[in-house]
Order: C-alpha cells, then sequence, then structure tokens
C-alpha cells in the first residue's frame, strides 16, 4: 500500500507540468530520451520499432545502509559471503502503433549472472546462471500534448516467462541459488507509470515514474518486493542525429515477503528476505545517433554510462558500482 501511495503521489506530481505551448514530439524528430529509458515516446498510427539493448552491471563489495562493510564483518554473521557480482543483460524488444493514441510495447530480457563468493574458511567459489527473464508488455497512452510537449500514461503486466528454480555447483554440492542470482519473478506483476517529454529547438527534457506491483507469491512461496523509480533527463542535439545527455534516476525497493524454504537464511546474506529492500540514485552520461544517410534511415544508435551517486541498502547487500547500456533501435 505504501508503494501504491508513493507512485499515485509521483504521478499526480508529473501531471502538474502544464508548459503552455499543438505538435508531439515524437519519436521521428530526432529527440531521444537515453537509452537506459524504456517507454518514452509514443509512434504515429501504423509506425513500429525493433530495440536491442545490452546491459551490463557491476557490483563489488558490501554495503550496510550507507556504509561499506569489509568481508570479514559479513562473514561474522554468516558462513559464504557474496564479494561481487556481474550481471549482463540482451534486452529484446519491440513497438507497434495501432493509432496514434496507443502504441503497444512488448520486451524480454536473456539475463546472464556470475556472482563471485568467498567463505568463512577462506574458500573462493563462483554460481552462474543464464537464461530467458519476464516478459513485460506494455501499453502507452497518450494523455496531452501540445506543441512539443507531451504526456502519456504506461499500462503494463509483466509475465512470469523467467525460472525461480535456478541452480549450480556450490560446496556443498548442487543447490538451489539465492533470490538475485533467480532469473524471474514467478508472479504476475502491473507496471503502471507516467510519462512526461518536451522539446524546444535542440534541447529536449523529460521525466518518468514507473512502478512494479507484484500481485501474488509464486511457487517457491515468496513474493519479491515492490519497486518505484522516478528519473529526470536532459538531451542536447549539437547537430542533426547526434546529441548528449544527462540523467539523474532513483529506485526504491522492498524486501521479500515469504521466504523460499529450499534456501538456508545462516548460510549467506543473498538468503535473508530481509536483507534485499534499499535505495539507488545514479547519475547518468549517454550519447545518441541516428542515422542521416539513406542506406541507414531509421536506425538510431545509442550508450548510456551510469554511477552511483547514493546507496542505502537493507544489508549487508552487494552495492553497485556501475552500469552501462548500449542500444540500438530501427524504425520502420
Amino acid at each position: 500500500m505504501k508503494k501504491l501511495i508513493s507512485t499515485l503521489s509521483l504521478v499526480a506530481l508529473s501531471a502538474t507540468i502544464t508548459p503552455a505551448q499543438d505538435n508531439i514530439c515524437r519519436c521521428g524528430k530526432g529527440y531521444h530520451a537515453p537509452i537506459g529509458v524504456g517507454g518514452d515516446h509514443l509512434h504515429p498510427k501504423g509506425e513500429g520499432m525493433l530495440t536491442y539493448k545490452y546491459m551490463n552491471m557491476d557490483m563489488d563489495g558490501n554495503r550496510d545502509g550507507t556504509d561499506r562493510v569489509s568481508n570479514s564483518d559479513v562473514l561474522a554473521d554468516f558462513m559464504v559471503t557474496p564479494t561481487q557480482m556481474t550481471m549482463e543483460m540482451h534486452m529484446f524488444g519491440g513497438m507497434v502503433a495501432p493509432n496514434d493514441n496507443i502504441t503497444l510495447m512488448a520486451m524480454i530480457p536473456y539475463l546472464l549472472n556470475d556472482m563471485e563468493h568467498l567463505t568463512r574458511m577462506g574458500g573462493k567459489f563462483s554460481t552462474q546462471s543464464e537464461g530467458f527473464g519476464d516478459l513485460k508488455t506494455t501499453a502507452l497512452i497518450s494523455l496531452w500534448e501540445k506543441d512539443g510537449h507531451r504526456i502519456h500514461a504506461h499500462a503494463g503486466v509483466s509475465w512470469p516467462t523467467g525460472s525461480t528454480d535456478e541452480k549450480d555447483q556450490t560446496p556443498m554440492g548442487r543447490a538451489v541459488l539465492p533470490y538475485p542470482m533467480q532469473l524471474g519473478s514467478g508472479t504476475i506483476d502491473l507496471l503502471p507509470g507516467l510519462t512526461y517529454g518536451g522539446y524546444e529547438q535542440n534541447l529536449s527534457w523529460g521525466a518518468q515514474a514507473l512502478a512494479v506491483v507484484r500481485m501474488d507469491e509464486n511457487d517457491e512461496d515468496y513474493t519479491l518486493g515492490d519497486r518505484l523509480s522516478a528519473t529526470t533527463w536532459a538531451s542536447y542535439k549539437w547537430c542533426a542525429g547526434f546529441s548528449n545527455s544527462l540523467r539523474l534516476s532513483i529506485e526504491d525497493w522492498d524486501d521479500i515477503e515469504g521466504a523460499d524454504g529450499r534456501l538456508n537464511p545462516m548460510m549467506v546474506p543473498t538468503a535473508r528476505t530481509d536483507l534485499r529492500g534499499g535505495t539507488l540514485a545514479t547519475l547518468g552520461i549517454g550519447a545518441n545517433f541516428s542515422s542521416q544517410s539513406d542506406l541507414l534511415a531509421g536506425h538510431h544508435l545509442a550508450i548510456e554510462w551510469e554511477i552511483p551517486i547514493y546507496q542505502d541498502l537493507n544489508g549487508p547487500q552487494l552495492e553497485t558500482d556501475s552500469r552501462l547500456t548500449i542500444g540500438w533501435q530501427k524504425v520502420w
């Protein structure tokens, strides 16, 4: 309930942005949000877009609250501590517009996770998981547009196509992997949101608020925490087809409710459901390139690098060091 209230508050706040001035800034005009922002624009009737994104997130060292904690601190309470993790994602997506006011969007990720561990006895080992994650389908619905400004709503559903039964070899034998190494939520989740965007001459900007609302308990008897994210950005177009962007983001997510009975919460902090929540704020720098040649018309390349500026984690929990997103889009 707290998450829903926070989401509604952000939506209400965004809806108060009413710049005076009737020509929507759509993707085809060459104004793009940073590649790390999804669902930032609608398409005109009959138009669509294919998307591929590669995302890499590095996590190194543990944090409890806003403070770093050492491996020895974690091992004083647990038999094993995670030391670092690399999360890679190949995101495949598509958009199509049945009319000028609605654009339909679908995305599915392919995930590769690698986590390094240290035991209390000084041993080291790693675990991996790999596969498709949860399928997300969303309708982007135009609410208001006027002279280069627009607001649209997100009405989405996440479908539990990702596995929650990933296993790998550990010093104790082949075992179920802890929560961060699973590929999906195991639940149907609602994906509400709101996006505002605008432009004037070579400058474009926007803001977005999104939520993930878990609807039920999965087959393993737990529910991942609800998530709320908000981001705002500005982009400057230096010349036809090339722009740079600056983006500020904040994410907040809850602890897990329930528990997977196959995991031992005394063994490693990643198996503790009360050590999964947190808040993360990042600053992102991006570049966007849209081809101006007839041969590559409609192709768009982009990159964004994000670094944390604030982290408060229900820890000990691995902290985020950086996130990199590289993407290709083709409008048709």
